[in-house]
């Protein structure tokens, strides 16, 4: 890898550590503005966390650290998107499609969140097969 691609790879670690331990500080700093538990925001802030060591796992060939963390990514986004779909409480969200902006009935926000979460499951199937099936050195 060269320096130019390693460097940037850093930087955008720096800036994903950053900005995952920002929001857990200001999390635990203003619990009252969360509407979701805060573990559920501290998982979704761990997932920044999470991409910043993944890139400087990636900046140092660590492919077999790379592929772990991959999984622990993976995991936290599943977390999130399955507290959304089936998680208690009513959930309220917007759509908007050109010239029309409404807000969506429960059943659909958890269904569109519902989905996100299958299809991050069958992600994390992917990436735990690859991670399990790789030889550790590539």
């Amino acid at each position: 890898m060269d320096t130019a691609s390693r460097r940037t790879q850093l930087i955008g670690a720096v800036i994903a550590i950053a900005s995952g331990l920002t929001a857990g500080v200001l999390i635990h700093l203003h619990p009252e503005g969360l509407h979701a538990p805060a573990w559920v925001a501290y998982v979704a802030a761990s997932a920044f966390v999470l991409a910043g060591l993944c890139l400087v796992a990636g900046a140092f060939a660590q492919a077999w650290l790379l592929r772990w963390l991959g999984i622990a990514v993976t995991l936290s986004l599943l977390a999130v998107s399955s507290w959304l779909a089936f998680g208690p409480g009513e959930r309220t969200c917007s759509m908007s499609i050109p010239f029309f902006r409404a807000l969506a009935p429960d059943a659909l926000c958890r269904g569109a969140f519902g989905l996100g979460a299958i299809l991050v499951a069958l992600l994390l199937v992917l990436v735990v097969r690859r991670a399990l099936w790789k030889h550790p050195e590539s």
